[in-house]
């Protein structure tokens, strides 16, 4: 719980000093209608499609970033530990353990999708647009929520939820 407390703060200190960064540039770091969305210790694989900022932990397996959109590119910040591969023109992957980054729509409010597949993931942003969960068929699943909504468990087969902030 402690650690799933840290990953929350430091993601609120980053949202705070992108903010303070990019003060001075027309850059949109929030996306009109995007609802918050939360993962707290998920087995199995999370999608989440879209628009918006999406600050991610994930302590072991994958996470798979796909540049959706013709005229901008979605950024990524990785951490310090890992380096993103690029698979191929419009996708990215980061392997490993203990990784953490950041995906975010940039200033032409870029769409992209993360596929994330392992075990421990965390993540809580603000998007708009889609998240499929698929929870590993054995041990636990994972919680999640979505907006003003309670805590749930991750479901067994693959279930899309629409983030449009309505």
């Amino acid at each position: 719980m402690r650690r799933v407390l840290v990953f929350l703060a430091v993601a609120a200190l980053a949202v705070g000093a992108a903010e303070a960064a990019f003060g001075s540039v027309p850059v949109l770091l929030r996306t009109p209608g995007a609802e918050f969305v939360e993962l707290q210790d998920g087995n199995g694989r999370a999608a989440v499609t879209g628009r918006g900022a999406l600050n991610i932990q994930l302590d072991r397996g994958r996470i798979r970033v796909i540049d959706l959109s013709d005229p901008g590119r979605p950024n990524l910040s990785d951490g310090k530990r890992c380096r993103a591969h690029r698979v191929s023109r419009r996708t990215v992957e980061i392997r490993g353990r203990d990784l953490r980054c950041l995906v975010w729509s940039g200033e032409n409010g870029a769409k992209w999708q993360v596929i994330i597949r392992g075990r421990g993931i965390n993540a809580a942003g603000s998007v708009k647009g889609s998240l499929t969960l698929d929870a590993a068929d054995r041990g636990p699943t994972g919680r999640f929520k979505i907006g003003e909504q309670g805590w749930r468990n991750w479901p067994r087969r693959a279930h899309t939820y629409v983030l449009n902030g309505t």
